[in-house]
């Protein structure tokens, strides 16, 4: 099977790669950070299966420049739906986000615009064109290794950087804001496993989260157990959700699992950090 892997140079994408890699997958990476641009730079050979995780995934950068944002998220989408189309290719795994739901009534941001866009398009391309489309609305992705300021940066490793730098942590608004947290290694069985079961897919979306939703604070209690550090209080964000859940659509109903706790993948993210 040979495999295309788009932003695979990004947080989600490199630990993909590496996996599909040590899975022994003929895979072929192509991403903005090595000068490959998806609208002129797609492979002229055919593949079999496609894992779209390359965008601009912040939600605030969305807001401050919506227009960018469209053009390298929902554009490339379907730059790359139509090369599909024309190069063999049978499964489309597309990463998609919670930002789509909003508080429940639809996206707040840009960025919950463009991924809601595309799944449609993804819809469309199924319908008119057998490609098998699957698309994956990942929760809050974290893990030790996640780079602060990356464009999945989170408060877990926003947290832990500034604990690195000895320097006050912040914390937006009243810490009530409640996530599915849900580790990157979960993330990256949910796509291979989507890849490997197709037959058991069949719906478009799926829900990827560990399935069980924890506040700022609780994290916040987590860090006061391992490190003594100064709390700063911020207004909360523009465009920012106060409460994410997965829904009765979550991958598990198809026999996948997620592996990591909360409570160990936080303990490894800040038990042992200096």
């Amino acid at each position: 099977m040979k495999i295309l892997v788009t932003g695979h140079r990004g947080y989600i994408g490199s630990h993909l790669y590496k996996e599909l890699e040590s899975l022994n997958y003929d895979v072929v990476g192509i991403d903005l950070k090595e000068g490959s641009d998806i609208l002129h730079c797609l492979p002229s050979e055919d593949f079999d299966c496609v894992f779209h995780l390359a965008a601009l995934p912040r939600v605030e950068y969305s807001v401050e420049n919506p227009f960018y944002t469209m053009k390298q998220n929902v554009l490339v989408t379907s730059r790359l739906l139509e090369w599909s189309k024309d190069h063999g290719v049978k499964t489309f795994i597309f990463s998609s986000s919670s930002a789509i739901y909003g508080e429940g009534n639809g996206p707040k941001s840009p960025y919950g615009l463009h991924k809601l866009i595309s799944e449609m398009e993804c819809k469309l391309y199924q319908d008119l064109f057998n490609i098998k489309c699957v698309c994956l609305r990942y929760f809050n992705v974290y893990s030790e290794d996640q780079e602060y300021g990356g464009s999945y940066s989170t408060v877990i490793s926003a947290w832990m950087q500034m604990i690195r730098e000895g320097k006050p942590l912040r914390i937006d608004g009243g810490g009530e804001q409640s996530r599915d947290f849900v580790h990157v290694n979960d993330i990256i069985s949910a796509n291979i496993w989507c890849m490997e079961n197709t037959n058991k897919l069949d719906k478009l979306w799926y829900d990827v989260g560990y399935g069980e939703t924890c506040t700022l604070n609780d994290i916040r209690a987590v860090v006061d157990r391992y490190h003594r550090v100064e709390w700063q209080r911020a207004p909360e964000r523009q465009g920012d959700v106060k409460h994410t859940e997965i829904g009765t659509q979550r991958l598990q109903v198809t026999g996948w699992e997620p592996r990591v706790d909360l409570e160990s993948g936080l303990k490894k993210c800040f038990k042992n950090l200096k």
